[in-house]
């Protein structure tokens, strides 16, 4: 089978590879939408599960980006438009390094605040079938479901991006990386709450907001690039 971008057709390996690379962004965003809504329930006032939510919502925009950019890619040429719409992928793209960046800047300034003002947040207990439960317990098995398959997901996106050439998919697999980063460091936080470290819960998001700093400001960088015709590096 062939894909058509344009008036460009893909060989049968590349569009395998769309449209594997289609089905995976559709998971993903099924992955993402129950994520938002179990990290939501389970917060409380912890500051690392309050950065996982902001960061898994906003992990909604590159698969969105991804699909409406595979979309409008294959539209032929117009007298409107006569070099195609092949620049939506580069869009696409600018819109994945801009969520990543503006996300990592906006939980160290967050969780930097709740460090100077030396907040303590309380993790409560919760009674289950007559029986109480530590609501850190909670967290912590939220984290690991939902940043377990973000792990499988990465990997296999970051298989198929060399293949088509995509930065955009790329940026989606790094993204995914920072989940399961942000799932890794809120349940440290978490756990440092338990055993009286107040300070754990901020320092764990800060340390993951640095990393998706540095990965926003990244392909952002790239994409601003590709924009303005730069002479291609490796």
């Amino acid at each position: 089978m062939t894909a058509r971008f344009g008036h460009t057709e893909l060989p049968d390996k590349q569009a395998q590879a769309l449209k594997k690379a289609t089905r995976l962004e559709r998971v993903s965003l099924g992955v993402i939408a129950v994520t938002v809504v179990l990290v939501l329930l389970v917060a409380g006032s912890s500051q690392a599960m309050k950065a996982a939510w902001i960061e898994d919502s906003l992990s909604l925009l590159p698969p969105i980006a991804f699909l409406l950019a595979a979309r409008l890619i294959r539209r032929p040429p117009t007298a409107a438009k006569p070099y195609g719409y092949h620049r939506a992928i580069g869009i696409a793209h600018l819109v994945s390094g801009c969520a990543l960046l503006l996300m990592g800047l906006y939980l160290i300034i967050d969780s930097g605040l709740g460090l100077f003002e030396a907040e303590h947040p309380p993790i409560g207990v919760l009674v289950l079938f007559d029986t109480p439960i530590w609501q850190g317990w909670l967290m912590i098995a939220v984290m690991i479901v939902t940043g377990a398959p973000t792990v499988i997901l990465g990997r296999m996106k970051l298989k198929l991006a060399p293949l088509l050439h995509d930065k955009v998919l790329y940026a989606d697999a790094q993204m995914n990386k920072a989940d399961w980063m942000t799932s890794l460091a809120t349940i440290v936080g978490i756990l440092g709450i338990g055993v009286g470290l107040w300070w754990a819960d901020s320092v764990a998001a800060i340390v993951v907001a640095i990393d998706i700093v540095r990965d926003g400001w990244k392909n952002l960088r790239d994409a601003a690039r590709d924009l303005m015709d730069s002479r291609a590096t490796q």
